[in-house]
């Protein structure tokens, strides 16, 4: 049977009322008394508050005895053409193709004129298409790994020049001092680079479409998502492009999010702050 407001209202208001009367009849000591006078008091805030959370109380009352299901199948694929993703539900398929906006000042760089302005063309931006369309941001953590093996490389082929040139015969003073110069670049790039952790905001738009086959579905996405980077490239004055490959799964799987070397490296610093 369903629980009305009025009828949890009225339980929760006889719940208080119990409370208040065993404080008066119930020979307790003055703390228990106290309690009970707490517990009154919750009662009734929950009471009143059923007419405004009953959406909230609902749920949680229907709890008991629901088991949860872990979905067991594959949450996507990749296209063929490394472009788009693809998902299976209940005999339907969608693909799904994500662009790329690049933004090139932050909001806290504009006054309020320009702010005007960005958001008109955020209005028209959503308007490029008559489907639907996610606009949104998303914060990741680049691995930095390749890059610093290379400032690494850099490093140590301009140490071991100045190596050299120390014990050159024929080696000015001039050029001593730009390879000395050189090696500090390196060496500062490489302490900088390697000291703090790199983050990137990306902007992008995701759209979806349904087909009666796996192709069909992928091809009407990339239409819609052609669709929505010409139009956002000509609102924002920029070169909004489809994502591809690898770069794709920024936005679906968290191990590119985030990637793994670079949560190894986030626990190793915790553990040693910790036992600092």
């Amino acid at each position: 049977m369903p629980i009305s407001q009025r009828f949890l209202f009225s339980i929760l208001i006889l719940i208080s009322a119990i409370f208040i009367i065993a404080i008066y009849l119930v020979p307790v000591p003055a703390p228990i008394k106290l309690v009970f006078a707490f517990l009154a008091l919750g009662a009734d805030v929950l009471a009143f508050s059923t007419k405004l959370y009953m959406s909230f109380f609902m749920p949680v009352l229907r709890m008991k005895n629901k088991t949860a299901t872990i979905e067991t199948e594959e949450p996507f694929t990749m296209a063929p053409s490394g472009n788009a993703i693809v998902v299976r539900r209940s005999g339907a398929i969608y693909a799904s193709a994500f662009v790329t906006v690049p933004s090139y000042r932050s909001a806290t760089e504009m006054n309020a004129e320009e702010k005007t302005d960005f958001s008109r063309l955020f209005s028209r931006a959503l308007t490029v298409t008559k489907d639907p369309v996610k606009f949104s941001t998303q914060l990741y953590v680049i691995n930095k790994d390749e890059y610093i093996n290379n400032i690494r490389n850099k490093l140590d082929e301009a140490e071991e020049r100045y190596q050299n040139a120390t014990t050159s015969q024929q080696q000015n003073k001039s050029d001593m001092e730009r390879i000395k110069g050189e090696v500090t670049m390196w060496h500062n790039l490489y302490d900088s680079v390697n000291k703090v952790g790199s983050h990137a905001l990306e902007a992008f738009a995701m759209v979806t479409a349904e087909g009666g086959n796996e192709e069909e579905a992928i091809n009407l996405a990339l239409q819609r998502a052609d669709e929505v980077a010409a139009g956002v490239s000509a609102a924002f004055g920029v070169t909004a492009s489809l994502v591809e490959g690898e770069e794709l799964l920024r936005f679906v799987e968290p191990d590119h999010m985030i990637p793994p070397i670079t949560v190894a490296e986030q626990l190793r610093e915790k553990d040693i702050t910790a036992e600092m």
